[in-house]
């Protein structure tokens, strides 16, 4: 027998479509009458819903599935070309780190450019003493981290984009001057945790001698725990992941010669990712790098060589007739050494009855060779959308507007990489932080975010002052509009001067609160049954208007005010 279905249908509605239509006042078509019974059927649903009334209580469930990335004894291997898999791809990433000259360039901007970032803490709109306090203590905690924010971040921006991933220890440290933090000990050995809720590869240190005294202070002297010290772990001394059977990072191994192999849990770690949060090694823009980079090292090497050869070759004619003797070859090659040799005022005596010549090749593919080079190069920049740095230097072209454009596009990229890094800071320091210490801020509205200032894109003057006529008399302004209009222009002070300061003769009209014009048309008062109806009036205008109109809010209206209808005449409201 076939199997039954079951249909579901919409709520049996006493009234007809016409009576529900006098009802709200309006006619609907066939379609807009079928959305609002469906829109009727959905609201019944959900205020009658019940966890019981589904089969399977997601809150009763565990994760049934894993994050699907390739991985074999705590080695990851998502690159598309094994030599890329870490760790044995460190020295690689660091060579190309290291001297590729467009990878140089886009590291020095990164630096650079993170020098102008600063932390910042979220804060409710109506903030408790105990969620400013927090704030302050969140702030003070950078600065009292040993290195403080400069050396965590620029530490980031010169690593983690280019390596893909990058691992903190954190150590955190007691705000009180009087404490000493525990020293460095060498790990002689692990032993496995007897306790009986052990976990598979729950492993204790056995600490050995001392390594190193730490002399941390705290500045501050409240007692409160914050953090002493991000201790950078070099990429190149990774080792492997840690997992649990669901393919959870547990931790990771370092071995950093000639110490043993270091175990860091997870909780010890700031693990941060760059390109894949989901994958652990993230993904490197250097795994596309390394192709491209080392096309471009074959063509410079192939141009060094035809430069080289396009440099000239010594030419040998005997005027004298007879064989060139042993002696004769020998003060030759001497002589071709000495001419052809880097190195001014250089001369050779040629044999009797031998002429020679230093004879120019033309070097035809230079030109192609060089626009290839340069290709690659943009390339390389393009992957960081940093192509704003080779535009009219190294590809003789780009104007002015294009390359502003590719500039704020880098600023941008660069902002959205430093808000992606503040995120996870937040999610895993920011959060122990909040544990560590909430008894003692009672009073907080909820954990306040950590985030990252961004870097403001350059305005050129002239597009500065177009900007300011085109508002002038349209969008009121006021102080801190001012204040930050001066900011932009990199060179005027905050603060407007005093009216006694300013030069004889200069209209100072609206700048310290004069009246300013009011006059103008007015707009629409609305309709009070829909928000988005209703005219805009012009800058301090006066008067009335007639209603604007909301097509699309007047019909998810009426749709809803059906759906009611339905629902009633079902006794369900």
């Amino acid at each position: 027998m076939p199997r039954k279905t079951t249909r579901q249908t919409a709520p049996k509605v006493k009234a007809t479509k016409t009576a529900i239509e006098k009802e709200i006042g309006v006619r609907l078509s066939k379609t807009e009458w079928s959305e609002a019974v469906e829109l009727a059927q959905r609201i019944e649903a959900n205020r009658n819903y019940k966890p019981g009334d589904v089969k399977i209580n997601m809150m009763d469930e565990g994760e049934l599935g894993t994050s699907g990335y390739r991985e074999f004894g705590g080695f990851i291997t998502e690159a598309y070309n094994a030599s890329l898999y870490w760790p044995a791809v460190a020295p690689e990433y660091k060579r190309i780190l290291r001297s590729c000259p467009p990878i140089v360039m886009v590291s020095r901007a990164f630096a650079s450019w993170v020098r102008n970032i600063m932390p910042m803490v979220d804060l409710p709109e109506k903030a408790t003493d105990d969620d400013k306090k927090y704030q302050e203590f969140i702030l003070q905690d950078f600065e009292n981290m040993d290195g403080g924010f400069d050396r965590f971040s620029e530490s980031t921006v010169t690593n983690v984009p280019f390596y893909g991933f990058g691992l903190f220890e954190i150590m955190p440290g007691l705000r009180d001057p009087s404490w000493t933090p525990p020293p460095m000990r060498e790990i002689n050995t692990y032993e496995e945790n007897p306790s009986p809720d052990n976990v598979e590869g729950d492993e204790t240190p056995i600490f050995g001698r001392i390594l190193s005294v730490d002399d941390w202070k705290s500045q501050f002297d409240d007692g409160l725990i914050g953090i002493r010290r991000l201790g950078w772990r070099d990429n190149r001394t990774f080792f492997r992941w840690e997992y649990d059977d669901g393919k959870h990072i547990t931790g990771v191994v370092q071995q950093d010669w000639p110490y043993r192999q270091v175990h860091i849990p997870k909780n010890k770690l700031l693990h941060l990712t760059f390109g894949d949060p989901v994958n652990p090694e993230g993904r490197s823009p250097l795994e596309a790098v390394w192709r491209l980079e080392r096309l471009k090292y074959g063509l410079e090497i192939i141009q060094g060589i035809g430069f080289e050869h396009a440099a000239g070759f010594l030419n040998v004619q005997k005027t004298q007739d007879g064989q060139l003797t042993n002696d004769d070859k020998t003060n030759i090659a001497n002589a071709a050494q000495k001419i052809l040799a880097a190195h001014e005022g250089n001369y050779a005596y040629s044999p009797f009855g031998i002429q020679m010549t230093v004879t120019d090749v033309p070097f035809s593919a230079a030109n192609a060779l060089r626009a290839a080079i340069q290709y690659y190069d943009i390339l390389i920049l393009s992957l960081y959308t940093m192509e704003w740095i080779g535009l009219n230097t190294m590809t003789q072209h780009g104007a002015r507007a294009a390359q502003a454009d590719v500039t704020q596009a880098a600023v941008f990229t660069f902002n959205a990489m430093m808000d992606g890094f503040a995120s996870q800071y937040d999610d895993q320091i920011g959060r122990k932080l909040y544990e560590w210490n909430k008894n003692s801020f009672p009073n907080l509205t909820r954990r306040p975010k950590i985030r990252f200032t961004h870097v403001n894109n350059s305005i050129a003057l002239e597009a500065l002052g177009s900007f300011w006529k085109s508002i002038d008399g349209i969008i009121p302004v006021g102080t801190d509009d001012y204040k930050a209009f001066r900011k932009q222009t990199g060179f005027m002070p905050a603060n407007s001067p005093n009216p006694e300061d300013i030069a004889a003769g200069y209209d100072t009209k609206g700048l310290y609160g004069y009246p300013q014009d009011t006059t103008g048309s007015g707009g629409g008062e609305g309709d009070t049954t829909d928000p988005m109806s209703g005219g805009i009036g012009a800058q301090g205008g006066t008067g009335t208007g007639a209603a604007g109109t909301s097509l699309f809010s007047q019909r998810n209206y009426n749709l809803y005010k059906a759906a009611e209808m339905v629902l009633s005449r079902n006794g369900k409201i």
